[in-house]
């Protein structure tokens, strides 16, 4: 007498196959043990599995494992028998919406714009050695008020290195006005390419949007 154990967690046959049923010690014929049925379980087509129903075998829909996707993006997957996948499902990933690409390369373009900033700018000093010139926010109001400084002193006919500049490295370099003014319009301008190339990047992803040209926005880059 064959016998079908039956998974204590979802109903389903554990070996189709089934086994051989034990042999009472005490009667010395084929018992049924608990969690196990006589029964054979049906065959199964695609998709389906056998679940033991009480008295019965059912035939249920079985796409456990399977991973599908929404048109809104969104991805699932299934893990529980019964349950099919819905007739919008999709067996990929859909494209990303134009506007989230848009606003995706903006923000890549927003990030790679401060991290160069925060890379600063390479200058050489008036000593002959190379430094760095930081160029964050904080770093941009100190420039100008140096700059300021700079221009005033030399207004007032001053040209020795009066002023003080201190690079990324932390090294204080004693400047001319002259000096400062190079050094702060060189940053001026090193800030100023930053944030035009900045803006032309943004610009080619607004167009490439307007134009619904989804090759143009993934084809910016920094």
């Amino acid at each position: 007498m064959r016998i079908y154990d039956i998974n204590p967690t979802n109903g389903t046959v554990i070996d189709p196959a089934g086994r051989e049923a034990p042999i009472d010690p005490m009667r010395r014929e084929p018992r049924i043990p608990a969690g196990a049925t006589g029964v054979e379980p049906p065959a199964n087509g695609a998709n389906e599995a056998a679940r033991w129903a009480g008295e019965a075998w059912e035939v249920v829909a079985d796409w456990r494992g399977h991973v599908y996707w929404l048109t809104d993006g969104s991805r699932h997957e299934i893990s529980e028998l019964g349950i099919e996948p819905p007739a919008d499902a999709l067996d990929q990933a859909p494209p990303e919406p134009l506007e989230d690409l848009a606003e995706r390369k903006r923000a890549a373009i927003a990030t790679a714009l401060a991290d160069a900033l925060a890379a600063g700018m390479p200058y050489t000093m008036p000593d002959g050695s190379e430094d760095t010139v930081q160029m964050l926010a904080e770093d941009r109001q100190n420039l100008l008020g140096l700059a300021i400084e700079a221009r005033n002193l030399k207004a007032a006919g001053v040209s020795d290195p009066v002023q003080e500049f201190r690079g990324l490295s932390n090294t204080r370099y004693p400047m001319t006005p002259d000096q400062v003014i190079a050094l702060t319009d060189a940053a001026l301008g090193h800030y100023k390419v930053l944030k035009a190339r900045s803006w032309d990047r943004k610009d080619a992803i607004d167009a490439a949007l307007a134009a619904e040209d989804r090759e143009g926005i993934e084809a910016v880059v920094w």
